[in-house]
């Protein structure tokens, strides 16, 4: 994903929630650790698992829908454990582009902590 990636969540308090963070896409090394939490998984086929959660960023709540694949064909290796997760909460961040959701924060999951 493209954006910035920091070392440390110095970007906002995750207590601080909502419109009051602006969007800006960045990742930081606790944004999966905090999301695991409370976060839950549902895998709704073998091709899709939807999260639920709140974001380690803006705190607000949001699902996230993972497809790896746009079209069935058949599956070689194994099924992917970690998937990239990004924040799209529906809740207005100053500078967030028009075609885009969220708050802008991106963080990688391993299905296996939720």
């Amino acid at each position: 994903m493209p954006g910035e990636s920091v070392s440390t969540s110095t970007d906002t308090d995750h207590a601080t929630a909502g419109a009051g963070v602006p969007y800006r896409e960045v990742t930081a090394d606790d944004y999966a650790r905090d999301f695991t939490r409370e976060a839950q998984a549902l895998s709704v086929d073998d091709d899709t698992t939807v999260l639920s959660g709140s974001c380690p960023r803006c705190g607000c709540s949001f699902t996230f829908t993972y497809r790896p694949r746009a079209f069935r064909g058949p599956r070689r290796g194994p099924r992917v454990r970690e998937i990239a997760v990004m924040c799209t909460c529906t809740t207005e961040h100053e500078g967030r582009p028009a075609d885009e959701e969220g708050c802008g924060a991106y963080w990688n999951v391993r299905l296996e902590d939720l």
